[in-house]
């Protein structure tokens, strides 16, 4: 009880000297006094016990400026549960809050104090309501007092699923209030226990209307009036001609490949139907997807070679790639980071990292003497180091910039590695808590990436680890939208799956818009994966695959993830005034080989030699583990050409 009122007493003496309005420090053996604006507002969080009853606890934020982006929590007991995921939720309400705000997350302090109470708080339910009361604050608007929320708020802005919802609910009712919001597609609520509840319907019982929303925006508009809806912009406007040449070289790169190897001529249904394909998007002018697709067949095409080679010549190819990719590694380290480059250095990184897996993988394959399973790692981690040259080529020809220091570079990507983590966890704790087992095998995939980008953060490898925290929040937000997919009558409703996943391509491309244009950089990668999303949609449109539609989801989830962190990291330091050049494109290679040409200039039409169109695909992904998903079986895999 003692600690308790500490905490308590604490937390009132910090709001009362922000208060003031006055804070003064020592430094340097003098005092400075330094002018602190504030303003305070008290949300009322939905929440259960446990032993599942409702409670409806005040939660107090206060917004300080000037700040250092740093969010402050009080509260007693700790919020400790579900790995802490209120604490690194409400530094992402924080960042989503200024986005919206259109003000640089640093230049703001948050404190929350939580109402001393006998639950424990940890859970992430409140964040989507704490993003909205910081929005409020920093804004100037007011909330309504008749609304009440729960839901998790994810780095995209949307509104993530979160439990408990009936005793809610119910709790929201008996306070009085009028308006529920709660996240899109949990109106159809199964309980752990396999009851399935119509919110809308039970609120209507209890007096209140329950509103699903798919994102805070939604939800700010219930709480203000203020309309901040998503405005529709072609994916068409992002490819800006620098965009198309530098696909276009990459796909380039890869078609001379396949054309030098043979590839190009192969009967092997496992190698055409990729190239055939690869080569009908190419003249789509949808490069990104033409390049990965040509990738794969490439991978395909090498590993029908490998297999007439020797176990002592498989060796050799072995340590003659892992040369080559050291080369590779060392060379990357010579590049300065910018905020024009850093989405460049990013996928590098990533597919250095990459081509390693593969290379430890295929090492211990071969000491097993598992041949089937070293031939396929040589053979992707092969096609992956030849056309690490083209991806550096790309980083050469970029110019200019604001230079991004090491400092802010690390302390962005903490924070989005320590959401990673919490996120993960939380995903765990719900499929355990609904009892899919099947998504916890397939989470397996995802807390090895978490484990990976902490070894890179830890070994200074901020871009890396900054990629794979963004992957495993992308892969965590599509797996919880599949996870608390509505089942009717024992189908999955598959409606929801098509408005989420149309809903958050809207989403990815205006927040990749934003960066281009609001911010003047280049999210190659964001519009990349928005691209050879819509390959899957339109795969999906055609076929009926769901696969095809969780791809396209994770795709532009990763798009929104990315786009807005590379926004955030620009607008946070000033940067987005910083102009930049792409010069020509030209091929390198670190091993100082012979390279063919490009046998095209970038305003020539192409044309090709092409055999007919193969009937379908395999699933597969570009860059940056891109997780795909089975809704029957709830299993993740991550393949990565």
């Amino acid at each position: 009880m003692a600690r308790h009122n500490k905490l308590l007493i604490t937390a009132v003496l910090i709001a009362l000297v922000l208060a003031l309005g006055v804070f003064t420090f020592a430094l340097a053996d003098e005092w400075q006094q330094v002018i602190i604006y504030t303003r305070s507002i008290t949300i009322h969080a939905l929440a259960v016990s446990s032993n599942n009853s409702g409670a409806v606890i005040n939660i107090t934020i206060t917004a300080m400026r000037p700040g250092s982006g740093y969010v402050y929590v009080a509260s007693s007991p700790l919020p400790t549960a579900e790995s802490g995921t209120f604490l690194s939720s409400s530094q992402i309400a924080a960042l989503v809050a200024t986005y919206l705000a259109n003000q640089p997350f640093n230049e703001y302090n948050f404190l929350i104090n939580v109402e001393p109470t006998t639950l424990e708080i940890g859970g992430p339910s409140a964040s989507g309501y704490m993003t909205v009361a910081m929005w409020a604050l920093i804004t100037n608007h007011t909330l309504n007092p008749d609304v009440a929320m729960t839901g998790m708020i994810l780095p995209d802005g949307s509104i993530g699923p979160v439990g408990g919802l009936p005793a809610k609910i119910k709790a929201a009712a008996e306070e009085g209030y009028e308006v529920v919001l709660i996240p899109y597609g949990q109106q159809i609520y199964q309980t752990s226990s396999g009851q399935v509840i119509n919110l809308i319907s039970y609120g209507r019982s209890l007096g209140v209307d329950v509103i699903p929303v798919m994102d805070v925006r939604q939800a700010i508009y219930y709480f203000t009036g203020v309309n901040l809806s998503i405005p529709t912009i072609s994916a068409q406007a992002l490819k800006n001609q620098a965009y198309i040449n530098v696909t276009r070289f990459l796909w380039m790169r890869i078609y001379n490949r396949l054309v030098s190897t043979g590839a190009i001529n192969s009967t092997d249904p496992n190698v055409s139907k990729y190239v055939d394909e690869a080569i009908n998007y190419a003249n789509q002018g949808m490069y990104y997807t033409a390049a990965s697709l040509g990738f794969q067949g490439l991978i395909n095409y090498y590993q029908d070679e490998l297999q007439n080679y020797t176990v002592p010549q498989l060796e050799d190819l072995l340590n003659q790639l892992n040369s080559e990719l050291q080369r590779y590694e060392n060379a990357l380290q010579h590049y300065n980071v910018t905020t024009a480059n850093i989405d460049i250095i990013i996928g590098i990184y990533d597919r250095v990292f990459d081509a390693q897996q593969s290379l430890s993988a295929a090492s211990q394959d071969l000491e097993s003497n598992d041949i089937s399973d070293a031939i396929s790692n040589l053979a992707y981690a092969k096609a992956r180091i030849e056309t690490l040259g083209d991806w550096l080529a790309v980083l050469n020809a970029i110019k200019g910039g604001a230079p991004i220091s090491k400092e802010y570079l690390e302390e962005l990507t903490s924070m989005y590695l320590v959401y990673a983590q919490s996120i993960t966890e939380y995903t765990l704790s719900l499929s355990n808590a609904v009892g899919v087992s099947s998504m916890l095998q397939g989470m397996s995939s995802v807390t090895q990436e978490v484990q990976e980008a902490q070894n890179n953060y830890q070994n200074g490898l901020y871009p890396l680890a900054l990629a794979q925290s963004l992957d495993v929040i992308s892969s965590n937000d599509a797996m919880l939208h599949l996870l608390f997919t509505p089942i009717i009558n024992g189908q999955v409703s598959t409606q929801y799956l098509v408005n989420i996943t149309n809903y958050v391509r809207r989403l990815a491309v205006f927040n990749t818009y934003e960066a281009e244009n609001r911010c003047n950089l280049f999210p190659m990668l964001a519009i990349s994966y928005i691209d050879f999303g819509n390959y899957y949609l339109a795969r999906y449109k055609s076929t009926g695959n769901i696969n095809d539609l969780a791809a396209a989801l994770q795709l532009y989830e990763l798009a929104a993830s990315y786009s807005q962190a590379l926004y955030e990291l620009a607008s946070s330091t000033n940067s987005c005034s910083a102009a930049f050049t792409i010069s020509s494109i030209v091929p390198i290679n670190v091993n100082n080989t012979a390279n063919a040409s490009l046998n095209m200039a970038f305003n020539q039409p192409m044309s090709y030699n092409a055999v007919p169109l193969a009937v379908g695909i395999a699933l597969i992904a570009l860059a940056a583990g891109i997780a795909v998903f089975s809704i029957k079986s709830l299993k993740t895999t991550s393949p990565k050409p």
